[in-house]
């Protein structure tokens, strides 16, 4: 089987950050529109919980959160992300293409294994040219369960591959790492926590020292 490095996208490679805040609060300009309530400082629970499917997003968020205001939710939320990628707004982390050039230079395939809504991705995946180092991306969207570690398990089955390390920044990833057997690499970047980061192998708080360990 050839072998493998997956990455997670939000937070990991990409400054989600940057246009996460307004994302949101055009999101919730429209949930205002709708006479849809939500809690007090979304966008500081959003920062907390960054990491896991966005239906679980909305749950935290909208204060009755029903099936179909959670739709609708994400809907204007992805085209809010979209638009702010459109525009240029969102940024790699730095090094982050250095980086990508090197792994693949080392024979590995790279994949992303993400939360993150199929048509957001794709935006990001377009946007930045991501088709010069990452052989395919991969969304909770394609599996049926919203675990990471299940769509974990989907890459290397749908690709053959043999992923010896996945690198993200929430613990999502590290879980979905262990139950594949997979080396967990920690990001100590904008949105990780440091009692999740210790469930990863190794912690690092710049893509280039990557070069180190893989």
């Amino acid at each position: 089987m050839k072998k493998a490095v997956l990455f997670d996208m939000d937070g990991t490679l990409v400054k989600t950050e940057i246009i996460l805040e307004e994302a949101l609060s055009i999101t919730l300009k429209s949930l205002d529109r709708n006479d849809i309530k939500y809690i007090d400082n979304p966008i500081e629970k959003y920062n907390e919980i960054m990491g896991v499917p966005l239906n679980v997003v909305w749950r935290n968020i909208l204060s009755k959160p029903s099936d179909h205001h959670i739709h609708m939710a994400n809907r204007w939320f992805q085209n809010a992300l979209i638009y702010c990628i459109g525009e240029g707004k969102s940024k790699m982390y730095e090094g982050a293409e250095d980086t990508l050039e090197y792994i693949k230079s080392k024979g590995y395939e790279i994949f992303i294994a993400s939360n993150g809504d199929k048509d957001y991705l794709e935006a990001l995946y377009q946007n930045h040219h991501m088709e010069r180092f990452i052989t395919g991306v991969y969304s909770i969207n394609d599996i049926e369960t919203s675990s990471k570690s299940d769509l974990v398990k989907h890459i290397i089955q749908e690709e053959q591959v043999a992923p010896e390390y996945i690198v993200g920044d929430r613990l999502s990833d590290f879980i979905a790492g262990k139950n594949n057997d997979i080396h967990v690499i920690g990001c100590k970047f904008y949105f990780s926590k440091p009692d999740e980061l210790i469930e990863a192998d190794d912690v690092i708080e710049s893509l280039g020292e990557l070069k180190k360990i893989i």
